[in-house]
């Protein structure tokens, strides 16, 4: 059973245009759903790095999913890490590497 992730609910929702901008700015932007146990594990992966980057809700927004899915074959799937350069699905701990390392390069974006 997975716990929920109390800092979940403390983090602003982000809207798929603020997470466009963000992106645009050189950030990276995580589409995520609740009940994702791949977007805990990215999230608890990131540790605190995790703020460094716009989290966007793909249920609270019609754009954003619209947006995953047309990365995704037409498929929700989460999490979707998205930067300038690339695009990918999170669901590994080489994937949450990876991530954590493009949030180093993007340093002070926010």
């Amino acid at each position: 059973m997975f716990k929920k992730d109390p800092s979940r609910h403390a983090r602003p929702a982000t809207s798929h245009t603020e997470a466009q901008q963000h992106v645009e700015q050189g950030g990276v932007a995580v589409y995520w759903r609740p009940g994702c146990p791949f977007c805990s594990m990215l999230e608890r992966g990131l540790g605190p790095d995790a703020e460094r980057a716009t989290w966007t809700n793909i249920w609270e927004d019609r754009d954003a999913l619209a947006f995953v899915e047309s990365l995704n074959d037409g498929n929700a799937t989460v999490p979707t890490v998205v930067t300038r350069d690339e695009h990918f699905v999170a669901a590994s701990p080489a994937q949450v590497a990876t991530t954590r390392s493009l949030i180093a390069e993007a340093g002070s974006v926010r």
